[in-house]
């Protein structure tokens, strides 16, 4: 028979080193009760884990599409509600040209309603979010259009023009001697042109930019989610509040007037229907933004569920384990504490 002598000072270290272990145990129990995950994901699952590593970079993905949707889907926002307040402005001054009597169309009523209307129109073009200039196609960074007033480039350019055609400045009594024809003849080319010819429009008036922004919103889909302050319907806007305005009207005689109100009639017609059209382009993107949107988080849902299952952990189990590990612990200081109070002296 063999026996084998064990020292106190073994049996007092033998719990203290398993109680470093255990301790290591309890915290990590502790981590995966506050998060719902293992504590260590690669130490658990192994080969696996390049799977949960590229499920979770797909989930990360989706919720970055989503949150850039969201600053998209503001600017599409503000750009609808720009347009339709650009739209109903044209609707109001349009029906006021129509319903006002002919003796009065010349009246400083109408000539500040097109004035005041093409400061709105110009204001709205130059709506920002976050700095970027809604307006301004793929130059977002630089305003839009520039104001029509005394000594700006697009009123120079008017003055010009109307000088050039007739001799005399717009405020000037021999205005009330331009004949219809002649008025039409300076509507349709100089004046036209300071509008409708690019070089000209971008001299004048426009900084913006003529693409438009495209954004994407799903992994396989992108749209259009910008306009561009240079379309024609903008364009025929600002050049009929502008030959309502600043052309002479109060001095023009009745057949001018009725050619310049019928020019602008015509033009403000047009850029309704344009605007219509536009406004509906925006809705359609609102709404794919909308629908991609509740398809990634469809998608979401799915690639959480999936990750769950190979790195969430049950908290009712670790719970448990937690307790039992504690349990432990305590049994290991009592023990120490037992072995610390063995002495020889005590049975000698």
């Amino acid at each position: 028979m063999k026996t084998t002598f064990i020292s106190t000072y073994s049996l007092l270290n033998s719990p203290r080193s398993s109680l470093v272990r255990m301790q290591a145990d309890a915290a990590r129990y502790n981590q995966e009760i506050a998060t719902g995950r293992h504590a260590d994901v690669g130490l658990t699952l192994g080969g696996r884990t390049s799977q949960a590593v590229s499920l979770r970079a797909e989930y990360d993905n989706l919720t970055a599409m989503i949150d850039a949707n969201s600053r998209t889907k503001t600017r599409l926002d503000v750009t609808v509600e720009a347009l339709g307040n650009i739209r109903e402005m044209a609707d109001e001054f349009q029906a006021e040209l129509l319903s006002v009597p002919h003796a009065q169309r010349g009246s400083e009523v109408i000539r500040n309603a097109a004035r005041d209307k093409l400061a709105a129109l110009i204001g709205s073009l130059n709506s920002a979010v976050d700095g970027q200039f809604l307006f301004g196609g793929t130059n977002s960074g630089v305003t839009p259009i520039n104001d029509y007033a005394a000594g700006s480039a697009s009123k120079v350019a008017v003055d010009a023009a109307f000088f050039a055609e007739f001799g005399f400045a717009q405020d000037d009594p021999a205005v009330a001697n331009i004949s219809a024809a002649a008025m039409a003849t300076f509507l349709d080319n100089a004046f036209s042109d300071r509008f409708f010819v690019d070089a000209n429009w971008q001299a004048d008036w426009s900084n913006a930019a003529d693409s438009v922004q495209r954004s994407r919103i799903s992994q396989s889909e992108t749209l259009i989610s910008s306009v561009s302050a240079n379309e024609a319907a903008l364009r025929q806007l600002a050049a009929a509040y502008t030959m309502v305005f600043d052309l002479g009207s109060d001095k023009l005689n009745t057949d001018a007037l009725q050619v310049v109100i019928d020019k602008a009639t015509e033009l403000m017609g047009g850029a309704i229907a344009q605007i219509i059209d536009i406004e509906a382009q925006m809705g359609v993107a609102q709404n794919r933004i909308e629908t991609a949107n509740t398809n990634m988080e469809a998608q979401k849902k799915i690639l959480a569920t999936r990750v769950g299952k190979l790195e969430d952990v049950d908290p009712a189990e670790a719970k448990v384990r937690l307790d039992a590990l504690l349990t432990q612990i305590e049994m290991s200081y009592s023990l120490t504490v037992r072995l610390q109070s063995l002495s020889l002296l005590r049975y000698l």
